[in-house]
C-alpha cells in the first residue's frame, strides 16, 4: 500500500512538472511571438499581450533568466518605466545573466523617468552608476562581449556620439579585442537614432 501511494505521488509530481515545463515553454513561445509581431507592425497591443505571457513565467525556474530579460525588454519597449523599476526591485542579482544587470536595468528605467521630467543631471547620474558597475565587471572579465556592448549601449544614451565611437576605436587598436565584434558594435552605435 505504501509503495503504491509513493508511486502514485511520484507520477503526479512528474506529470505536474512536465505540465509546468510545457506551460512555461508555451508561455515563452507566445510571448516571443507577440514581441516579434510588435517588431513587424509596431502595434503596442502586442507588447501588452507579450507581457501577459511573460508574467506567467515567474514560477518557471528553467525560464527564469530568459523570462526576466524578456519582461524587462517589454517594459522598456512599452515605456512602462515605473512598472519596470518596481519589477527590477523585486528581483535578485542571481536572476540576471550578469551581476551588474540589476543596476543596469533599475537605473535605466529611472534614467528614462528622470529624462521625461527633464532632470538631465539625475539621468546622467543613473547612467554613470551603470557605467561604474559594468567597468567593475569588465575589469574581471575583460573580453566579455555582452558587457562591452552593455557599456557602450549605456554610454550612447548620454554621452556624445563621437566620444563613444572614438572609445570603441581605441579598443579596436588593442590586440586582445575581437575587431570584427567591435566594428559591428561601432556600426550599431553609430546608426542609433539621434535624440
Amino acid at each position: 500500500m505504501n509503495k503504491s501511494l509513493i508511486i502514485a505521488v511520484f507520477c503526479i509530481l512528474c506529470l505536474n512538472c512536465r505540465g509546468e515545463s510545457g506551460d512555461c515553454k508555451s508561455s515563452y513561445k507566445k510571448a516571443t511571438e507577440k514581441l516579434n509581431q510588435y517588431y513587424i507592425d509596431g502595434l503596442s497591443s502586442h507588447l501588452d499581450t507579450a507581457l501577459y505571457y511573460a508574467s506567467q513565467l515567474n514560477t518557471c525556474s528553467e525560464y527564469k533568466v530568459r523570462g526576466v530579460n524578456l519582461k524587462l525588454t517589454l517594459y522598456m519597449l512599452s515605456k512602462k518605466y515605473e512598472a519596470g523599476d518596481k519589477y527590477v526591485d523585486s528581483l535578485f542579482e542571481k536572476d540576471f545573466s550578469r551581476p551588474y544587470q540589476k543596476i543596469l536595468y533599475r537605473n535605466s528605467f529611472r534614467a528614462l523617468l528622470l529624462e521625461k521630467q527633464n532632470d538631465i543631471a539625475g539621468r546622467d547620474s543613473c547612467y554613470n552608476e551603470i557605467i561604474i558597475e559594468i567597468r567593475k565587471y569588465i575589469k574581471k572579465n575583460p573580453l566579455n562581449k555582452d558587457a562591452i556592448a552593455d557599456l557602450f549601449y549605456t554610454k550612447i544614451n548620454f554621452e556624445d556620439r563621437e566620444t563613444v565611437i572614438n572609445e570603441i576605436d581605441l579598443l579596436k587598436s588593442k590586440k586582445s579585442y575581437d575587431k570584427d565584434f567591435l566594428e559591428a558594435l561601432k556600426e550599431t552605435i553609430d546608426s542609433k537614432e539621434k535624440k
